[in-house]
């Protein structure tokens, strides 16, 4: 969480940065409160649901293939 000290310092900043502007004060002040809130806030990414799950069948052989070995003579 952002300290006071952190929050007053960056209004302070954006306050310079517009030249200066009389009666900001509150403006500048939850501006500062909140950038510094969203850099502190965990970044989420959304995912989409998972993709299905294919079952494969085993591979059956193919026509004229034996698994049988022959001996050797």
């Amino acid at each position: 969480m952002a300290t006071e000290e952190q929050i007053k310092e960056l209004a302070y900043f954006l306050w310079e940065k517009e030249g200066h502007p009389e009666g900001k004060h509150l403006e500048h002040y939850f501006r500062a409160k909140q950038i510094l809130e969203e850099q502190e806030a965990p970044h989420v990414i959304e995912l989409g649901p998972p993709p299905p799950i294919i079952e494969l069948a085993p591979p059956r052989p193919s026509k004229g293939t034996s698994f049988i070995r022959r001996k050797k003579r």
